[in-house]
Order: structure tokens, then sequence, then C-alpha cells
């Protein structure tokens, strides 16, 4: 029997990757996302999976269509690139709406199922995850929670044959920056020579010699660890990477040229004749 792959935001970048690379080895694909995918997939299910109530509609048309779920790949979400006092609650609660709720209510709507078939559930989470970066915070608490859900449901489903794998992406160049939300402009990364594909190909690696996690690229986790070992070069580095620094120093610069308009103002009055 042939196997079942269902992949959300497979109708472009990374999960589009994904869906190729399983559907070339020989799995039927279920894309789940709003825009018909440019690849082919066995079927394509329309679906915002950030509205409420509409993973247990995909459960039953899954169930009901395929009779089976080997593969879950989480792979939908989007970033918004401001800094915190920049965001409002109601951007902060969409990006966790679908970056994380929707994440954790497919998988929890999903698990039955991958019960059955004792399948594997892949969560695209981030290096955004597993450190702070300035001007991504919101982005980067919904990673840690993806990250943190994946660890603590992989000790829940122990001895029931359901794997989970933790997946932590760093800089592609798939168009995701320039779809993000927030006032900031991404800036220059380089990506190190990584690619959609490339992270697909090592994501069916995982998937076939049942690994817990992985970073890709592998280079991140310099990063990483450099970041815990030298937080202050860390802070300054991502601060200038970001252009913070600049914007301190314009603040710098106008509270000093404020301060001494009103302290000549001050002196001016002070000097004037009183009456």
């Amino acid at each position: 029997m042939e196997k079942v792959a269902l992949i959300t935001g497979a109708s472009s970048g990374l999960g589009e990757a994904i869906a190729k690379v399983f559907k070339e080895k020989g799995f039927r694909v279920i894309g789940v996302c709003r825009s018909k995918p440019n690849i082919e997939v066995d079927r394509w299910l329309k679906a915002d999976i950030a509205l409420d109530g509409i993973y247990k509609e995909l459960m039953s048309k899954v169930k009901e269509e395929f009779g089976r779920l080997d593969v879950l790949v989480n792979a939908a979400g989007k970033g918004n690139y401001a800094t915190w006092e920049e965001f409002d609650d109601a951007g902060i609660r969409d990006l966790f709406e679908l970056n994380f709720f929707a994440l954790v209510n497919i998988t929890c709507a999903f698990l039955p199922l991958l019960k059955e078939s004792k399948g594997t559930i892949v969560n695209i989470a981030s290096i955004a995850g597993r450190k702070y970066i300035p001007c991504m915070g919101p982005y980067c608490a919904t990673k840690h929670s993806v990250a943190a859900f994946s660890g603590s449901l992989r000790a829940e489903v122990k001895g029931t044959g359901v794997k989970v794998i933790n997946v932590s992406p760093g800089h592609i160049k798939t168009g995701f920056s320039k779809h993000s939300l927030g006032p900031r402009e991404f800036p220059y990364i380089p990506d190190f020579g990584s690619s959609a594909s490339g992270l697909a190909q090592r994501l069916y690696k995982a998937y076939k010699y049942n690994w817990r996690s992985f970073t890709y690229p592998r280079i991140y986790n310099v990063f990483i660890l450099a970041a815990h070992i030298f937080p202050r070069f860390y802070d300054w580095a991502s601060r200038r990477t970001w252009k913070l620094d600049r914007e301190n120093k314009d603040y710098i610069i106008s509270e000093s040229s404020r301060a001494t308009a009103e302290a000549t103002a001050e002196a001016e009055s002070d000097q004037a004749p009183r009456l």
C-alpha cells in the first residue's frame, strides 16, 4: 500500500520543495494550502489552516479519501519584521495563530491516524527558535514554541510508534522574506549555498533514518554556539545587521540637539530684561 504524506504550505517555498521530494519517493502527497500548488500533488485541499476548527474538517477528508496518513509535515508559516515596540497585540497573535496554534491543532487532530500507521510528524521550526534575533522577537517566540512542542510531544508519544522531527532551517532563498509583514526590511544574509530542495532532501533523509532534529545548513550550529559563548558580541553584531545602532545614534544626536536648544533658550531667558 502506498504511503501518504500531508504537507501544509505546499504551494511555495519549503513546503513545495518537500512535497516534490516525497512525491518523487513514491508517496501519495496531499497539499494543504490556500493557493494551488505549482507541482503535481495527489490531492489539493484548499484551506486556511489558521481558521478555527478547519483541522477537524481536514482530518475527516483525509481519513475518508485516503484511509491513512504516514507523514505529516507542518511547513506553513509566515514572518513579521519589527521591534517589539513596533508590534501591536493583534500582530503578535496573528503570528502565533499560524506558526504555532494551527500547527498544534493539525498535529493533534491527525495523531490517531499517525498512531495507526506508526507515522512521522515533521515540524518546520527555525534557527530563530534556537536563538533570539532583534526585529524578529515575536517570530522567534513562535518558533521557540514549535521546538518545545516537538520535544514534549516526542516524549508523550514514545511507545506508540510515532516519530517527531524538529527542523531548524536558517536563511534560505525561498521568497519567504519578501512575503513577510512588518516595517523592517530583512537585511542581507548569505545563504551559504543552501536551497529549498537541499533542505527537502535532508528532511527525507531525517525521515528515513528517524532523526530527532537537524539544522540546515549545518554552519548555523556554529553561530548558535557562538551566540551562547559570546552573547555581548552577538548582540553587537545582530544590532549592526539590523542597523539598530544607526537608529540609536540618530536618536542620541537628536536628544543632544534638543537638550542644547533647551539650555540655550533657558540661558537667553535668564539674560532677558525683567519687568
